[in-house]
């Protein structure tokens, strides 16, 4: 990663790009972003339209409901919908976060650069179809490229139209979105812990930034939302580790 760590400070160095999505795939499953190299992969559109969405999260909440021991009528949409949204969100950015973290360089993934496919289960592959990159010397500067790239771009745009196709609610999608970010250093400090201060502060800058502000906060150095990803609602089920409803009066503050 010389080259890549000598790049001048917010330039874009494409030729580079594939070194630094290896690079950060070695994190682990999650931070691994293959680039395309057949014609099985679909432009990202088509994920986001209203046959395929409902279809994912219906495949959804079939897994739900095998994994809980119930039928698929005691598991909500919105649940689904969430758990469903919450899965993309990790996959999507986990690979810039964990980039971020260790290497102080942003891939850039959007609605040109992404594309998809589907798998026999109910989630969905993603690959790019070419990587560009910039330079982020600090928390600041990454956290806006992420913004105004895969976050706002991408989970923007997955965030709507589940609110227009289930009426997912905004809250709980962008709490899934910072959750997602934090649950991704989580994993990175696993195996990287010398770059969990990077990634913890890159959480930090995100939450400065709408429409992530006051979606969590640290208390006491520990990360919490301020939503719930709706999975208590399943039977049988627990509260994630940074649950609102861990918090006293956490429950008047849940997004429905």
């Amino acid at each position: 990663m010389d080259d890549i760590a000598a790049a001048p400070c917010g330039t874009s160095v494409p030729l580079d790009g594939p070194r630094l999505l290896a690079s950060t795939a070695e994190i682990g499953e999650y931070f691994s972003l293959p680039r395309v190299e057949d014609d099985t992969w679909r432009p990202l559109a088509q994920l986001f339209d209203d046959a395929t969405l409902k279809d994912y999260v219906e495949r959804t909440r079939l897994a739900i409901a095998t994994s809980s021991h119930c039928e698929p009528d005691d598991i909500s949409t919105k649940l689904a919908a969430s758990s469903f949204q919450l899965g993309i969100a990790a996959r999507l950015l986990s690979p810039v976060v964990g980039a971020a973290a260790c290497f102080g360089a942003v891939p850039i993934l959007d609605n040109r650069s992404l594309v998809w496919r589907p798998t026999s289960r109910h989630h969905a592959q993603f690959a790019v179809t070419e990587v560009n990159w910039v330079r982020a010397a600090n928390p600041e500067r990454a956290a806006a490229l992420i913004s105004e790239s895969v976050m706002n771009g991408v989970l923007g745009l997955l965030n709507s139209r589940l609110k227009a196709l289930v009426s997912l609610s905004p809250q709980v999608a962008w709490g899934n979105v910072i959750s997602s970010a934090n649950g991704a250093v989580t994993v990175l400090a696993i195996s990287r812990p010398e770059h969990e201060d990077a990634g913890r502060a890159l959480v930090r800058a995100l939450l400065r930034i709408e429409p992530l502000v006051e979606t969590g906060d640290f208390e006491g150095g520990t990360f919490v939302r301020r939503s719930c990803c709706l999975f208590y609602q399943a039977p049988r089920s627990g509260l994630c580790g940074d649950c609102v409803l861990t918090m006293s009066g956490g429950s008047q503050r849940i997004g429905r």
